[in-house]
């Protein structure tokens, strides 16, 4: 059993140096992977404040017609405010004055059929 341990001694010694030679091998590996992720990341990040000053001065450039189109939507809903009310106002006119205005469309309807039947009688007399 001793014999084994001072085999695996030996051996270990051996090889410890050149495992910690692949283990800084893999690690400057790694710390090499890192860096150039970094350095795309920097440049990423370049790229994506380019495209945020696009779309920036893209806004910008769509203020005044966004105005307009604001304006112009509260336009259209107070002349639609004034119509409605307009509309309500003339149905309230008419409902409160019906009677009056059938009477006098029917007054006017018989003037014409009276004219009409007095103008029959007077082409049938002659």
């Amino acid at each position: 059993m001793d014999e084994l341990l001072r085999a695996l001694q030996g051996v270990s010694v051996q090889l410890l140096p050149f495992l910690g030679v692949v283990v800084l091998i893999f690690l400057i590996m790694i710390l090499r992977r890192v860096y150039l992720l970094l350095a795309d990341v920097g440049q990423t990040v370049g790229k994506v404040n380019t495209a945020m000053d696009k779309v920036n001065s893209s806004l910008d450039e769509f203020k005044a017609p966004l105005s307009t189109l604001s304006r112009l939507s509260h336009s259209i809903d107070l002349v639609h405010t004034a119509t409605e009310s307009a509309v309500k106002g003339a149905v309230r006119v008419v409902s409160e004055n019906f009677e009056w205005i059938k009477d006098t469309a029917l007054s006017a309807v018989n003037k014409v059929k009276t004219k009409k039947t007095q103008q029959k009688g007077e082409t049938e007399n002659e």
